[in-house]
């Protein structure tokens, strides 16, 4: 059973997710994702790969501003949409249902948190960076959970979990 960790929705079960295709991010690694992204206060932030919604409502619940949430998988949308709509009907946040690449190509908003969770070995975190790199705001954050390899620890701080790992990068251009 997923469940908010931290913040105003702590406790709040998640809807279960129904898709093959969706990998929940494990609650070791989700909450040590979100402490290093704190704080979340008055923060903008893209959640990539976004799932259950999961890592958007823990934002939410932690004090973010906005949250915006884009998933691909349209077998789970209803879920997502039900997750933010049962938990945080009162923040602000918008659901797309689209291919996070696209979005990324399309978009030309500032983000101060750019999260994601892609399927593992299907994108290269690099080409993920590259294409976040521009909208992310100056302090801002890039967070991106991955299978274990080697990434440049020169641009990346490496944080390892087991078999996954979770890379970071602050904006302090």
């Amino acid at each position: 059973m997923l469940r908010i960790i931290a913040g105003k929705y702590r406790g709040r079960k998640l809807k279960e997710i129904k898709s093959k295709d969706i990998r929940p991010t494990q609650a070791k690694v989700k909450k040590s994702m979100l402490e290093i992204l704190e704080p979340f206060s008055d923060k903008e932030v893209l959640d990539l790969f976004s799932g259950s919604g999961a890592l958007g409502i823990e934002a939410l619940s932690r004090g973010a501003k906005k949250v915006i949430s884009i998933d691909n998988n349209r077998e789970n949308h209803n879920n997502l949409i039900s997750n933010f709509q049962n938990i945080c009907k009162d923040d602000d946040y918008e659901i797309k249902c689209l291919n996070a690449m696209r979005y990324l190509r399309s978009n030309s908003n500032m983000y101060d948190i750019v999260m994601c969770d892609p399927p593992y070995y299907k994108f290269d975190h690099k080409l993920i960076f590259t294409l976040c790199k521009p909208l992310i705001k100056k302090g801002g954050i890039f967070c991106m959970e991955m299978e274990k390899k080697i990434v440049d620890e020169n641009i990346f701080r490496v944080k390892i979990y087991g078999r996954l790992q979770v890379i970071i990068w602050r904006n302090d251009e």
